[in-house]
């Protein structure tokens, strides 16, 4: 079945703008050769990078949107893994990314309702290891359930 994919990839830093270009070619080629077509490429262009990979701090952005048979992406993933230029990539599926929300609405439910935060969304909250929250918790609530007799005592004339 072919679907849409979005690939991710970054090339080599020292490349000049026509050995990029070659090597944005050559992905492409890769693509069509495993008889995917080849959308739109956009060159995000020189970027720092996150942290060092093989010791390289920087590297050419390039995201291609295309169309493959899912039999296929790994094929493509094993020639981008040993492809001369390329040093990193993703591959997305494309029907798999959520389209951006407009007016900074959120989006219905099928049923027309609001989602709820936490509805069926992974937990989103940082928890200490078991216990110690709880701990935590308990304590708290030991200084606050002091009962006011105890403190009135010894104000009465």
């Amino acid at each position: 079945m072919v679907r849409d994919y979005e690939l991710m990839y970054i090339v080599r830093p020292e490349l000049d703008d026509e050995a990029l270009r070659t090597a944005t070619e050559s992905v492409d080629t890769l693509i069509r050769g495993l008889g995917g077509t080849v959308g739109k490429t956009t060159m995000w262009g020189k970027r720092r990078l996150a942290y060092e990979v093989d010791r390289l701090r920087d590297g050419h952005y390039v995201i291609t949107l295309l169309q493959l048979d899912g039999t296929k992406v790994a094929d493509l993933e094993r020639a981008l893994q040993i492809h001369d230029t390329v040093f990193r990539h993703l591959l997305v599926r494309g029907d798999e990314t959520v389209p951006a929300a407009e007016d900074g609405a959120v989006p219905a439910a099928e049923d027309g309702a609001v989602p709820e935060p936490g509805d069926g969304d992974p937990v989103t909250e940082a928890a200490l290891p078991s216990g110690e929250d709880d701990a935590a918790d308990d304590a708290a609530d030991e200084e606050d359930n002091t009962p006011p007799a105890e403190i009135a005592e010894g104000d009465e004339e």
